[in-house]
């Protein structure tokens, strides 16, 4: 289902969510009954500012931290940046939504690149086997030849605040990643047969496929931006604040590029490479003053 595009004229418009976990209320809703609002974005001050350097262990992700953009999936843009954290006040309480710090320290909580996936709580190797292991066969190749891959475009908290054409008050993060590969290094050139997968760890399916009958995600792979042909992925999964966010919400997921090699093993199922991918995430807690 094509998400549900909601403008405020009073702000300017940004993304639409594009994936099945959002959380009305600290519940789950499935990405049928999906709905977004326009988001605040990013200032274009914080995204030109925010070039944070990445670990010596990230050298797979590059910050190419940018203004709101469109992002080619579907309407709407990128929140734009790289804001870590935002307060806010509803019904008489303060909350923080902000990005998981993944063990680092500071104000600038990174990305995780991954070879492979790893994280027990999201179990992707486990829940992508169960849900398609019949039919097909996914070989893991450990990462990439090549570096710097992922161009991190925009990887910002968000605030939406009631209006009258959104009613809720809306939270969440958004992620928009760009593969540029090193060919001469063996990294798959971009081309169609370029997908993702992602895993969540999150109430509902943990495969993010929009129950679909093959275990891609929806909006990632080739497409094009006024032209030009990208291979991306974008998400921008959100809480809808009704009278007041559950405490420790917390969103967590391994993203991984992904190809459909159109072939098929001994066993007749069709073989999909998976390279390196992230992991990444937000939460949102309550604040005492």
């Amino acid at each position: 289902m094509r998400p549900i595009q909601v403008t405020d004229p009073a702000e300017p418009s940004h993304v639409s969510v594009s994936r099945r976990s959002l959380l009305q209320g600290g519940s789950l809703l499935g990405l049928s009954a999906l709905a977004s609002a326009g988001l605040a974005a990013a200032p274009a001050s914080a995204a030109v500012a925010s070039r944070t350097r990445f670990s010596e262990t990230a050298a797979h992700l590059v910050p190419d931290y940018r203004p709101s953009q469109p992002h080619g999936w579907y309407q709407g843009s990128t929140v734009g940046g790289h804001v870590t954290s935002k307060d806010f006040e509803h019904n008489g309480k303060s909350y923080r939504v902000a990005l998981l710090p993944f063990g680092r320290s500071g104000d600038s909580p990174y990305l995780v690149y991954e070879d492979v996936p790893a994280d027990p709580a999201v179990g992707f190797k486990r829940n992508l086997a169960e849900t398609f292991g019949t039919h097909y066969a996914f070989n893991y190749v450990g990462g990439f030849r090549g570096r710097h891959e992922f161009r991190v475009q925009s990887h910002s908290v968000y605030v939406s605040r009631p209006s009258e054409t959104s009613p809720a008050l809306d939270c969440g993060a958004d992620l928009h990643v760009v593969y540029q590969p090193d060919p001469r290094k063996g990294d798959p050139a971009v081309n169609d047969n370029l997908q993702w997968i992602q895993v969540v760890k999150s109430l509902g399916p943990a495969l993010d496929n929009l129950w679909r009958a093959n275990p891609f995600y929806l909006a990632g792979g080739l497409t094009s931006v006024y032209g030009k042909k990208v291979c991306s992925f974008y998400d921008a999964p959100q809480i809808g604040v009704g009278g007041g966010p559950d405490p420790d919400v917390q969103f967590l997921a391994e993203t991984f590029l992904v190809q459909d090699t159109g072939t098929k093993n001994a066993a007749g199922k069709d073989v999909v490479n998976i390279f390196g991918g992230i992991k990444w995430g937000w939460q949102i807690q309550e604040v005492t003053r």
